[in-house]
């Protein structure tokens, strides 16, 4: 029984002795808490080939440099303010491919959008494209959207259709190209992917591509268009696409539009102006100056329109030109007791905006 007592103890200090040690082994120093939330800084080394010809596919590579693991996440590739394509990081790496129709020297801008670990950051690189030599008795084609214009708005209302169209023309001689022209959306306001009715696919025919998209009821803003030419197999064309810096094919589809509803302080059977603000989801003003249909708004109480408040037309309000953006509609509204009344403020939409509505709830003073 001697033994035992001192047997335990000693296994009992060697249990502590250890839990101290882990204990200290696994404790953070002062501050590290707080630098574990902060970013990585990244560099982003941009990879592109010296030289490169029209109408290729032309690979564009990006590495994330620095510390705290891999980045992951997405890199973008740009032509001053034209998206030409992005890959998704892999090992630090991704690559992607893309097309130039004009040559000269090109500055390519890759842009790193960084996640909870790594910070963002761009790089650049520069390629000189030049005109594809032909070869193999190939005859090289250019591709040019016509529909939606050059560097113009073309618009298209909730849930209607419009006609795409491109012209395919060899570079040499008086053939006649034949195949298709893909229209593919390069650029999308989102969210998510484009959907299909937003692209499409048409057989030339004496040159020219025509087919129909129709814009989806959840969207609104710029889409951007390029034509993508694949010659009949076993042709004497090249294929091509209507790319190019600076030449943007906008199709513009209708607004998400808010109205807000505002009135001074009201006292019981004194008139009060009600005004009512619509904007767009750029928060500017409407596009009536484009749409057939007239902008208004109707001023109601339980679904009933105040008298003289029904269909008020959506102006411009500010002075001292009244030049600014069309968004106000007002009315004139008579308190005739104390009682809480809530107004709603309902504007119609027009060809390419939304309706919307807003409410305000007044309560007249004696």
């Amino acid at each position: 029984m001697r033994f035992n007592r001192p047997l335990a103890a000693v296994k009992v200090a060697s249990v502590a002795a250890l839990a101290g040690a882990a204990c200290a082994m696994w404790a953070l120093p002062a501050g590290a808490a707080t630098a574990a939330t902060s970013k990585y800084a990244t560099t982003t080394v941009v990879s592109v080939p010296a030289t490169g010809y029209t109408h290729t596919n032309i690979k564009l590579s990006a590495t994330e440099k620095g510390p705290g693991g891999n980045p992951t996440g997405t890199v973008t590739f740009w032509l001053g303010t034209r998206k030409l394509c992005h890959g998704t990081l892999s090992k630090r790496k991704t690559s992607c491919s893309a097309q130039f129709t004009n040559p000269g020297s090109k500055t390519i801008t890759a842009k790193y959008s960084g996640n909870a670990m790594h910070k963002a950051s761009s790089g650049t690189g520069t390629i000189k494209v030049s005109n594809k030599p032909a070869t193999g008795g190939k005859i090289a084609t250019t591709t040019t959207v016509t529909n939606p214009s050059a560097n113009a708005y073309t618009y298209v209302h909730a849930g209607g259709s419009v006609t795409l169209t491109a012209t395919v023309t060899p570079n040499s001689g008086a053939s006649v190209p034949t195949g298709s022209v893909a229209f593919t959306v390069i650029e999308y306001p989102g969210p998510g992917t484009p959907p299909a009715s937003l692209e499409c696919t048409a057989t030339l025919a004496g040159g020219k591509a025509a087919c129909n998209v129709t814009a989806p009821a959840n969207s609104y803003g710029f889409v951007l268009y390029e034509g993508v030419y694949t010659p009949t197999a076993g042709s004497e064309w090249t294929g091509s696409n209507s790319f190019q810096a600076g030449v943007d094919h906008k199709l513009v589809t209708w607004d998400i539009t808010q109205t807000a509803l505002t009135s001074p302080a009201a006292t019981e059977n004194d008139p009060v102006t009600l005004t009512a603000t619509v904007t767009d989801q750029g928060l500017d003003s409407l596009a009536s100056a484009f749409s057939e249909a007239p902008d208004l708004v109707t001023f109601s109480i339980n679904g009933v329109a105040i008298p003289g408040c029904a269909n008020r037309a959506v102006t411009d309000t500010s002075a001292p030109d009244n030049n600014g953006p069309d968004n106000v509609a007002t009315c004139s509204y008579t308190p005739t007791s104390t009682t809480p009344v809530t107004i709603t403020a309902s504007y119609s939409g027009d060809d390419y905006a939304l309706p919307s509505s807003g409410t305000e709830t007044i309560t007249a003073s004696p």
